[in-house]
């Protein structure tokens, strides 16, 4: 009859997908043959979650079946509907029809489906002159309808062979679609929700029985049928299963609490999840904590992590994750642990403080530890998943576990990080003053094959000075310079910063640079430091005493010794004559001819040393000339910088710039301002601006002079 019903009609996926739902309804609630393979036989169908039963005996279900007379009076009453004028009832109207066979608690003969489909398969000839074929589909979660496609599909039904017939669907009126998907929804949702109350009546009667006249089989099938319909209750079913399974002295199958934590994903809030999450675990410790029996719970929370981290709701996993991990579970499957570490991109920057939102590098660890070897793009991803680096202790571990990683021979990976990633997490960690991270990444990028960049060695320096280990510090500085690398300025005032906090280490290291076990940490740059050191604290003395100690320890001052020596000299002159900045009197002959004594020396040490003199040189210069009142000797020195092709800073120009209008001497203002297009400084108009204003102020006028706005 469903063969002659489906060439007829070309609908034959009518007849197949109510007979999908009415087995469905009778394999789960009430077959006893679980487990047979001619009566449940499972295959996907055509949606993600969609499954084909084979149908049970009904002589096994002598308990749930009911006369097949409900059944003819609702396949009358819609005989009765499709012979009526042909327009299509919707609403109350059909389902006052329709429900008297929906609404049924038990299952019957199949008449009453035939006849049922027989009438909506008539709706579909009623359409043939308009060349539409109308189908009316009975699908089960997840299908879905698919319209102009050509497929091979298998109908099954009881008593009836396999039959491969080809379909072709079309549907060119989108209202009349409209409809017939809305009807179809409707009668998915009610024969779902009959299929539910009827195992949901079945499990209570179970449960409240004094007997259990459910088998273990039947009983695993209406968890698995709730799993998808309503999670909580097959979690109840569990529960009850498992204490008869204790009553037995056996355990529960583990498959069933898998059934049961893929329901999870049709939850309709987190809040339910949490709850359900919260039960789940107390149960699974407290059912499972003892001898062989804590297998699965070993196997079951880091699998339960794992299903509500896929669902999107890490802050739920995160207290599941740190428990197995605080406990020490055995990592019994690896999978899982790496399953986790992919969802590390799904939400990386979750919490204020920019941490993750579960502890991947604890996961990372413990996987590595154990001997496995997860993929390399899992394991950047984790990494990243930290930006920007601000968790040490994570970063440290993460890193850690990939040296250990690349230190494998037989593997066919390469856990190798690029050396941009270094880079940066190297600048970041120096910042915090973790040395051993910074040592860390060096050893990396050697193994890794890349050379130690500039910015590396910085790096360790400035986290070895924020350590206050004071000769690993100067030790690195000498490493750089061995490596070809020259220490900027920036570094050596860093590092003069970090050792002018304290007297006693300032003491400490010109003790250890000028003692005997001083070969791996003397040189030029150490010393510049422990010079810059003591001008910062301003101790002229023991700076200029470092400065006569050069040449008694073998060493060649360079440029950095000579522009420190003038930032020197400068802090002395403010300390004995007072900032000289915009003054208008002058300094006495002698106080100047001490100073420019001094300033002397410092030059001929450059002449003598063959010592080329940089832009922080002059500026440095310039700066104390100023303060001595020296403007004409600042701008000659400014002209002679312009002669040799030295770029200046633009700080250097309006310095003494703006000093000499102050005294002033606007003309020569004008002339050094003038200096900054050929210094490589580029035009200055607003510094014109303001040798102007300072002009007009001192005429007591408003505006630019004449010539100047000429000008």
């Amino acid at each position: 009859m469903l063969r002659r019903i489906a060439q007829q009609n070309r609908g034959h996926s009518i007849c197949q997908r109510a007979t999908k739902c009415k087995n469905y309804a009778r394999h789960v609630a009430t077959s006893a043959n679980y487990g047979d393979k001619k009566s449940s036989s499972y295959r996907r169908g055509r949606g993600n979650g969609a499954r084909q039963l084979g149908v049970a005996n009904p002589s096994s279900s002598s308990a749930l079946t009911q006369s097949s007379e409900r059944h003819s009076s609702t396949g009358a009453a819609l005989a009765t509907w499709n012979a009526s004028n042909g327009e299509i009832i919707h609403g109350e109207e059909f389902n006052e029809m329709i429900n008297p066979f929906l609404n049924r608690n038990k299952t019957g003969s199949d008449n009453g489906f035939l006849e049922l489909f027989k009438a909506i398969s008539s709706l579909n000839n009623r359409h043939n002159d308009f060349n539409q074929t109308l189908v009316m589909s009975v699908h089960l979660p997840d299908t879905e309808i698919y319209a102009e496609e050509e497929e091979e599909e298998t109908v099954t039904s009881s008593g009836a062979d396999i039959v491969k017939v080809n379909t072709k669907v079309q549907l060119d009126d989108p209202p009349l679609q409209d409809q017939v998907i809305s009807l179809s929804d409707k009668l998915d949702k009610a024969l779902r929700e009959s299929c539910r109350k009827s195992v949901l009546e079945a499990f209570e009667e179970e449960r409240t029985s004094s007997e259990n006249t459910l088998s273990e089989k039947q009983l695993g099938r209406i968890i698995t049928f709730l799993a998808e319909n309503d999670v909580g209750m097959s979690f109840e079913a569990i529960k009850y299963h498992v204490e008869q399974c204790k009553a037995e002295g056996r355990m529960a199958p583990l498959f069933l609490y898998h059934y049961m934590m893929s329901g999870l994903k049709n939850c309709t809030s987190q809040i339910e999840v949490e709850r359900l999450v919260l039960d789940i675990q107390e149960h699974v410790i407290e059912e499972y904590s003892d001898g062989e029996k804590a297998v699965y719970k070993y196997i079951l929370l880091p699998q339960l992590a794992l299903t509500v981290a896929r669902l999107g709701h890490n802050d739920c996993a995160r207290p599941l994750v740190e428990y197995f991990l605080e406990e020490k579970y055995p990592l019994i499957n690896p999978d899982i642990h790496e399953s986790l570490l992919k969802t590390a991109w799904r939400h990386p920057f979750a919490r204020e403080d920019w941490t993750p939102t579960l502890p991947y590098h604890r996961l990372l660890s413990e996987l590595v530890s154990c001997g496995n070897r997860p993929k390399p793009e899992v394991v950047t991803r984790v990494l990243h998943t930290y930006y920007p680096y601000r968790d040490l202790d994570a970063i440290t571990e993460i890193l850690s576990s990939i040296q250990q990683l690349h230190h494998y021979e037989d593997h066919p990976y390469d856990y190798s990080i690029d050396c941009g990633t270094l880079e940066t997490i190297s600048v970041l960690v120096s910042k915090r003053g973790s040395v051993d991270l910074s040592l860390l990444i060096i050893e990396m990028a050697e193994s890794f094959g890349y050379k130690i960049s500039e910015s590396m060695f910085e790096d360790v320096i400035l986290s070895f000075a924020a350590s206050r280990q004071v000769p690993q510090c100067l030790g690195a500085l000498v490493d750089m310079e061995t490596n070809g690398y020259v220490p900027s300025r920036e570094l050596l005032r860093k590092v003069a910063k970090k050792l002018s906090y304290d007297d006693k280490r300032l003491r400490y290291t010109q003790h250890i640079l000028t003692g005997d076990d001083n070969a791996n940490l003397l040189s030029t740059a150490t010393m510049n430091s422990l010079l810059m050191g003591y001008g910062m604290k301003k101790n002229i003395q023991a700076a200029f005493d470092v400065f006569d100690s050069f040449q008694e320890l073998g060493l060649k001052p360079d440029s950095n010794t000579v522009t420190f020596l003038m930032e020197i000299l400068y802090f002395s002159t403010t300390m004995r004559f007072g900032r000289r900045s915009y003054a208008k009197d002058s300094l006495g002959r002698e106080e100047i001819d001490d100073v420019v004594g001094e300033i002397d020396v410092v030059l001929s040490t450059m002449k003598e040393g063959d010592i080329e003199p940089t832009r922080h040189f002059y500026h440095e210069y310039v700066r104390l000339l100023c303060s001595l009142g020296l403007f004409e000797d600042g701008k000659l020195a400014l002209e002679e910088a312009v002669s040799n092709n030295i770029n200046l800073q633009v700080g250097t120009i309006f310095l003494l710039s703006v000093q000499c209008a102050h005294r002033g001497h606007f003309d020569m203002a004008r002339d050094v301002a003038r200096l900054a297009q050929t210094a490589g400084c580029g035009k200055q108009p607003t510094l014109l601006r303001r040798i102007n204003n300072l002009h007009n102020q001192k005429l007591g006028v408003w505006g630019r002079p004449r010539e100047e706005i000429d000008e």
